[in-house]
């Protein structure tokens, strides 16, 4: 990746994590921005930030996010909800101060 690239996603990835910290997006759909920005970044941007993957890797498959939630029957995705709640419970406070790491060190 050049230098100018790496720049362009360095800048989407302090701007993902500004969305999760500000709440402009769901925790679960910032959380998965940032992750999708270090991948674009590479596989040692990933590791050094692993609370995003540790997060992703929590959500119950069964559990529909993003617009998925669109194509499941309400009744199930309130019944289903609970479990997400609480993934995102116990990862708020550690994705949220990563995120402020992140946007401290790269602005």
């Amino acid at each position: 990746m050049t230098p100018e690239q790496k720049t362009a996603r360095v800048k989407r990835l302090v701007s993902a994590a500004r969305s999760l910290v500000t709440g402009q997006q769901g925790i679960t759909l910032a959380a998965n921005h940032v992750l999708r920005c270090l991948y674009d970044l590479g596989d040692d941007w990933v590791e050094r930030y692993p609370i995003y993957t540790e997060f992703r890797n929590a959500l119950p498959a069964e559990v529909p996010i993003s617009t998925e939630r669109l194509f499941w029957h309400f009744d199930k995705v309130l019944e289903l909800d609970p479990l997400l709640a609480k993934v995102e419970y116990n990862f708020r406070a550690k994705l949220m101060s990563e995120s402020f790491l992140i946007i401290e060190k790269y602005s």
